[in-house]
């Protein structure tokens, strides 16, 4: 027969501390992985990002560094072939500052009159520069703390660069943000050759001195928008990844807590009540009775057990079985039960033995719900096996004493109980009277 499942039972269960240590722990170790995840995930997606970041920037470093030596290839060639003459058109003036040196001859005539000037190694690439800049490229100048021509004069970023490039520094660059854009700035040491002395050995260089540098500035504002793109990505990829390590760990350790909580229920209810009838068990009992006591000594509401013996049960066993033994204890259970109130707690205190500790109960009160129960196991099991078997039970009351033990109060139920068997059975008494 199947054991009841009674309400008072699951309601009524004590707290299990261990229980809680495990939720807690579960929870604890649900948090650190989230932590730790977290952790990996942003130590891992900085590290991409960073990486990339560093790699797009070393590539327009390349790139600079690439156009440094273009131009210093440029002019070195200018240089080695005296300077290159183009033809004198609207715009392409003869450079002032090249006329005043002395022995220079910068404008040409061909056989057919057409004219010709001179472009030093300055000149060309400033207008390399030029070309460059009105396609978007990039911005080359040549640039020095001691310019010819004042157009070369340095900006406070090339200052500071070739003061440093002076101290030994072999480049400088920076990430300049300015209104009209982003850039990458770069300046790289000119130094002073013999093939200079043409236009600059009034200067007063020695070879190999530094004598200026040449100023590169790269645009970078679609190179921005593209990191800016990537980390839009890579947070994105964070949140994804994270969001599915985060809910897979929520789903198993969601799992794994009902597991725990069903197997934890479980293991308490085994602990606490009895596996037959589903009624609280003895070690119970001794626990739910100090709860109960020291509430009526903080409240002085009376409070009252019943002590219940299933008659004659050796004979039943004997005579019908184990089986429908249990099957008659298992009734009892569940008339005491359903005729017991909320507050009422009933158990299995063992054997054929049931207790009820009624709460603010008095001893009267108490005779009157005893006698109910009587009568209901009387009346409802008389057709047990097809009313070849008749169960009936004896029952002890007595009300809380002050100041007396666990032990004592239920002592004076069970001599009350068995003052019902020796006057007869199938009955209820007190400890004085029936």
């Amino acid at each position: 027969m199947p054991v009841p499942h009674l309400y008072k039972v699951a309601t009524q269960t004590p707290k299990v501390l261990p229980h809680m240590r495990k939720q807690r722990f579960v929870t604890t170790f649900m948090v650190t992985a989230l932590v730790i995840v977290a952790l990996v995930l942003s130590g891992t997606f900085l590290w991409f990002y960073l990486r990339t970041e560093k790699l797009s920037m070393g590539l327009v470093h390349q790139q600079a560094q690439t156009l440094f030596r273009q131009i210093v290839l440029t002019q070195r060639w200018v240089t080695q072939h005296g300077g290159v003459f183009v033809q004198v058109l609207p715009g392409v003036d003869p450079n002032p500052y090249l006329t005043s040196l002395p022995g220079l001859k910068v404008t040409i005539k061909d056989e057919d009159g057409v004219r010709y000037t001179l472009r030093n190694p300055g000149l060309a690439t400033r207008e390399i520069s030029q070309l460059a800049n009105e396609s978007g490229l990039f911005t080359v100048r040549i640039t020095s703390l001691k310019p010819v021509n004042t157009q070369n004069s340095p900006d406070a970023f090339e200052r500071d660069a070739l003061r440093k490039l002076e101290n030994g520094i072999n480049e400088v660059s920076k990430v300049d943000r300015t209104a009209k854009g982003v850039f990458y700035r770069y300046v790289a040491p000119l130094y002073y050759e013999t093939t200079c002395n043409r236009c600059h050995s009034h200067q007063g260089y020695n070879n190999g001195d530094i004598r200026g540098g040449i100023s590169i500035s790269i645009p970078m504002d679609k190179l921005v928008d593209e990191m800016k793109l990537s980390r839009l990505y890579t947070l994105f990829g964070f949140i994804v990844v994270f969001g599915t390590m985060f809910l897979i760990l929520f789903i198993i350790a969601r799992r794994f807590m009902r597991e725990l909580s069903f197997a934890q229920s479980e293991l308490e209810k085994s602990a606490c009540t009895d596996s037959l009838t589903g009624l609280f068990n003895r070690k119970t009992a001794e626990i739910r009775f100090k709860e109960e006591i020291s509430r009526h000594i903080r409240t002085g509401e009376p409070l009252s057990c019943l002590m219940l013996d299933v008659d004659h049960f050796k004979s039943v066993n004997d005579n019908h079985g184990h089986q429908i033994g249990d099957m008659a204890l298992v009734e009892v259970a569940r008339i005491v039960s359903e005729l017991s109130r909320q507050a009422d707690v009933v158990f299995r205190y063992g054997g054929e033995e049931f207790l009820v500790l009624l709460t603010n109960t008095p001893l009267q009160s108490a005779l009157i719900i005893a006698e109910r129960m009587r009568i209901k196991v009387e009346e409802e099991t008389a057709n047990l096996r097809d009313g070849s078997l008749s169960v009936t039970i004896s029952c002890g009351v007595v009300e809380y004493c002050d100041n007396e033990s666990v032990e004592k109060f239920i002592g004076r139920a069970d001599a009350a109980l068995y003052r019902a068997k020796d006057n007869g059975r199938n009955r209820v008494c007190t400890e004085n009277a029936s």
